[in-house]
């Protein structure tokens, strides 16, 4: 049975369905991740930490799409967050490929408290500049 290293709960709505869909996926990439590291599936980890690095551009493209529509105030420091993450991403496929033993816990902990974290702080911020 899949375990769960990150569990979509209400918590996480930023109440506009496109996002929360994608924070959906992105939390179903993570699972996915998490679950072939604890199996030890060496063979598909490069291609499921691939596609969140290419779902992740797309997610952020989309809120940054959003900031630029409604003119988020804060848009600028909220994507400098979405470029940090996405430096931390590529570096993590770049290690992954170069050496497979690199993905360990503290990297599964990593994307589990970056994702969390900047859902429910940085993007709440924007909820009510972009409903």
């Amino acid at each position: 049975m899949p375990k769960e290293l990150i569990i979509w709960n209400d918590a996480y709505s930023v109440g506009i369905e496109m996002i929360d869909n994608q924070h959906k996926e992105l939390v179903r990439l993570i699972n996915k991740l998490y679950n072939l590291y604890l199996n030890k599936e060496t063979d598909n980890i490069f291609e499921i930490i691939s596609a969140l690095k290419d779902y992740t551009h797309y997610h952020f493209s989309a809120e940054e799409k959003l900031f630029k529509e409604k003119n988020y105030p804060k848009a600028d420091e909220h994507i400098k967050i979405h470029n940090e993450f996405i430096t931390e991403v590529n570096k993590l496929a770049e290690e992954y490929k170069n050496n497979p033993n690199v993905l360990s816990i503290k990297a599964m902990t990593l994307l589990q408290r970056w994702l969390t974290n900047h859902i429910l702080v940085e993007d709440k911020k924007y909820v009510r500049y972009l409903m």
